[in-house]
């Protein structure tokens, strides 16, 4: 870091606690503003879970589908879960049914 003795040793004591503070700090921060990106994540999943349960509901009415809560899991459980990862595609063609 720095040569001993450029500062007085209290001096160089001191820059050492305030740099080694900042990258703990620094970590801390990242740490943190994933978590908020991802309980930001989970209610915007949700949100997209909720409307797509009432677009389901309004074409299909006799699923009943009334209550959103719990939405993603309702979905999942019809068998029409959003994708969490991956990149979307176009449906694949079967050659031999056409």
């Amino acid at each position: 870091m720095m040569r001993p003795g450029f500062f007085r040793r209290d001096v160089e004591n001191v820059l050492r606690f305030f740099a080694g503070f900042a990258v703990l700090g620094a970590f801390a921060l990242t740490i943190a503003w994933g978590y908020q990106q991802r309980q930001q994540a989970q209610e915007w999943r949700e949100v997209a879970c909720s409307y797509r349960v009432a677009d389901v509901a309004s074409r299909a009415k006799f699923l009943g589908l009334e209550d959103y809560r719990g939405a993603c899991d309702r979905l999942q459980s019809l068998g029409l879960g959003l994708r969490t990862s991956g990149l979307s595609t176009l449906p694949v063609r079967d050659p031999l049914r056409y």
